[in-house]
């Protein structure tokens, strides 16, 4: 793809007029109210930045065109609008292509607050379909980049844009100047050049590739994009590259000198996964991929590059190999960065990278175990959630739409379902088709119903409509289960409960020695609420039990006794006591009771500290119960009471007759409350130095995790399967 700067970055053309710049607030000169609703084709942006200072230095040339794609057929002055972040202000500004003025700036709030782009403005005598402008700017782009940190979270959304010695962040604000538009206006992408310049002590990485053909001078690195993207992203950090190649796609690593260790795994890890994903997928749509160390909790993907939280690198072989880490954002170089999404609906794209990654990555492993499990626990995460919380997947990314937790756990769990409806060879030839016909374009729900409907030759309209366009699953039982000895027939009566989907409901029937599946369809409408529907099973042979769904195949709520008990069942009491050890704690304890903590109301936290536990206070509420606080003579006898999984003594912790009595070793343990809605969670480690992350201890979706030197060794899930033994006649 080739782009002819209007404007070069070292010399203007005489046909650009140089406008005077106007005092702030535009000084007393009104501007046009009328405002032309502009998009930028092509930006070529060249920037000079200083850690030290935190100063950019920048100069951006834009083609721009009416957002609308119409000419305005009024005529008479109008406005067009830049939006730029408001610590950096605009030295000069030069247009081409329309007579006009630079007015001023004023502010623009967007909802983040102190820090809301400010708007600068230009009169324009009349509309024009086509112009350019090119702006030099500057300014010192800074953030406490601690504040935005939170326990338990991997993302630091506070970050905006900040330049400093522990590095270098530019992804919003945004630190380049763009325009403005309507609310009426298209969603546009765009064609980007970027220069940048050597920084002391950095490596730079854009969201764009390396580009020798731009004539870079001395030190500076051209970066071009290799398809329209909606913005441009450009981070650094105090890094050694480290450099591959596979098919054709340059591997770039960035890390810390300390983590030169982890580079031939990363690469591996990369070349392993564009050979997974390649055939499902269609080709890899750039030149490069690149994993950035980031100085901030995050895990966010852009074209060509992922930035990945130093502790998730460190993790070494785990974050290489376990599935939800560089594949998930591998996968968005396809879907959210490749393919775009459509803004105008809801945000389809960590649905579909948590289905190809944290869920079917597990089904390519051939692990259908893990694959089952992941499909349970999208089911139990649903069923633990209010309903007011319960709302459409396709509204992710909308005003008052869906969670994360709708959007990457039901998500993934939809488009298991629709890969089985149409077939998975006929879901993966959709999506390829959607690589070739949409890298570089805006896609939604709509799009990727329309060419799974054309590859699978079905009509999807009432599954997108279920399952993406409504909220809620069912909720199914199986009353009762008869087998007519005279007849050799099996009777099933199956049951959905105040829902109305539209399904094939999977029942496997158990026999001496053997199993058969079969499915029983449900249609919408065929039952009123309570009703249930009789199925005529011939069997040969009486069966002893059947069970409905057992590989969840199907997203579907479950009773509140049937779903796993992990730390999500503690955080979801009603209220919260937290045992401390005695003393001072150690700040990892501290910092799982915080996080802990902050899923409750203050009136409904209660913090006890060992010795001090009074009688039955532990009966009323969800309990975390840390390190030396389960020596506590009361905690002991409610624990033991409650036949905790997990017997602790003096020289460690028992479980399944297996004692751990090493100081490297620690536990985590949760069970289901008996007497109210919520968990116990008992985290003890034999050694302050085994105290499992703080971070990690909320994102175990187990019952059970032992760890040695902080590292899983073992896990457990505390899972009820519910078995409805065959009657007679």
């Amino acid at each position: 793809m080739t782009y002819n700067p209007v404007l070069s970055t070292t010399r203007r053309s005489a046909a650009w007029c140089v406008l005077c710049l106007l005092p702030t607030w535009f000084g007393g000169c009104a501007a046009p109210k009328r405002i032309l609703p502009l998009a930028a084709d092509r930006y070529r942006i060249d920037v000079e930045l200083d850690t030290e200072s935190h100063r950019l230095v920048g100069h951006a040339a834009m083609d721009l065109r009416l957002a609308t794609g119409e000419e305005s057929a009024q005529d008479g002055p109008c406005t067009v609008e830049l939006v730029l972040h408001p610590d950096l202000r605009i030295n000069d500004v030069h247009v081409s292509g329309a007579s006009g003025r630079y007015l001023g700036t004023r502010y623009r709030r967007r909802g983040d607050g102190p820090k809301a782009p400010r708007v600068h403005l230009i009169r324009l005598e009349k509309p024009v379909a086509r112009l350019s402008l090119s702006v030099d700017y500057e300014g010192a782009l800074f953030q406490d980049v601690s504040a935005g940190e939170v326990a338990g979270a991997i993302h630091n959304l506070s970050m905006r844009a900040h330049i400093g010695e522990d590095g270098i962040y530019l992804a919003g604000g945004p630190w380049y100047p763009t325009p403005g538009g309507t609310a009426d206006s298209d969603p546009t992408l765009s064609d980007f050049v970027l220069v940048t310049h050597p920084v002391t002590g950095m490596v730079l990485a854009a969201g764009a590739e390396r580009d020798q053909r731009d004539g870079d001078v001395g030190d500076s690195i051209t970066w071009r994009s290799p398809y329209p993207i909606e913005d441009l992203v450009l981070v650094g950090g105090p890094h050694e590259v480290h450099e591959a190649e596979h098919n054709g796609v340059a591997i770039r690593l960035h890390l810390k000198p300390s983590q030169a260790e982890y580079a031939s795994g990363l690469i591996e890890a990369v070349r392993r996964y564009l050979d997974r994903y390649t055939p499902l997928f269609g080709p890899y749509p750039a030149g490069e991929f690149k994993i950035v160390d980031n100085f901030f909790s995050s895990g966010f993907a852009f074209p060509t590059f992922t930035l990945l939280n130093s502790m998730v690198i460190n993790m070494g072989e785990r974050s290489q190999t376990a599935h939800g880490y560089i594949d998930h954002e591998m996968l968005h170089c396809w879907w959210g960065n490749g393919v775009h999404v459509d803004p105008r609906d809801g945000n389809w794209c960590e649905a579909l990278a948590s289905y190809g990654a944290n869920y079917y990555g597990h089904v390519l492993d051939g692990n259908e175990d893990e694959a089952r499990r992941k499909r349970r626990n999208y089911c139990h995460f649903l069923s633990r959630m209010k309903p007011e919380d319960d709302r459409p997947l396709g509204t992710y990314g909308q005003p008052d739409g869906c969670g994360r937790g709708i959007a990457y756990k039901k998500g993934a769990m939809v488009f298991h379902m629709l890969a089985e409806k149409i077939g998975r060879e006929n879901f993966f030839a959709a999506l390829r088709r959607m690589t070739d016909e949409y890298t570089g374009r805006f896609a939604s729900w709509d799009v990727i119903r329309r060419l799974c409907e054309e590859t699978g030759d079905i009509s999807l309209d009432a599954f997108f409509q279920q399952w993406v366009r409504s909220s809620g699953a069912p909720r199914l039982s199986i009353d009762t289960a008869r087998y007519d000895t005279e007849t050799r027939t099996l009777l099933v009566e199956l049951r959905q409960e105040g829902t109305d989907f539209e399904l094939d409901v999977p029942v496997r029937i158990y026999m001496d020695g053997s199993t058969k599946d079969v499915v029983i369809p449900l249609r919408s409408g065929s039952l009123t609420d309570g009703e249930t529907t009789l199925r005529s099973i011939p069997l040969s042979h009486a069966p002893s039990g059947v069970e409905m769904d057992p590989d969840y195949n199907l997203f579907r709520q479950v009773e509140a006794d049937d779903i796993i008990p992990t730390t999500a069942t503690t955080r979801r009491g009603e209220a919260f006591a937290c045992v401390m050890p005695a003393g001072t704690p150690h700040e990892s304890y501290e910092s799982i009771a915080s996080y802990f903590r902050s899923s409750f109301e203050e009136e409904e936290r209660l913090a006890v500290t060992a010795g001090s536990v009074k009688r039955g206070v532990l009966n009323e509420r969800s309990v975390l119960i840390l390190g030396a606080a389960v020596d506590d003579a009361y905690v002991d006898a409610y624990l033991g009471a409650l036949s905790f999984p997990v017997r602790f003594q003096e020289e460690g912790f028992v479980f399944e007759g297996v004692t751990y009595s090493d100081p490297s070793d620690a536990v985590l343990c949760t069970i289901r409350h008996p007497d109210v809605t919520g968990g116990v969670t008992v985290v003890y480690a034999n050694s302050d130095d085994a105290i499992p992350s703080p971070m990690g201890v909320p994102m175990y979706d187990r019952s059970l995790v032992i760890f040695k030197n902080k590292k899983p060794v073992l896990r457990r899930d505390f899972e009820r399967r519910r078995m409805v033994s065959v009657m007679r006649d």
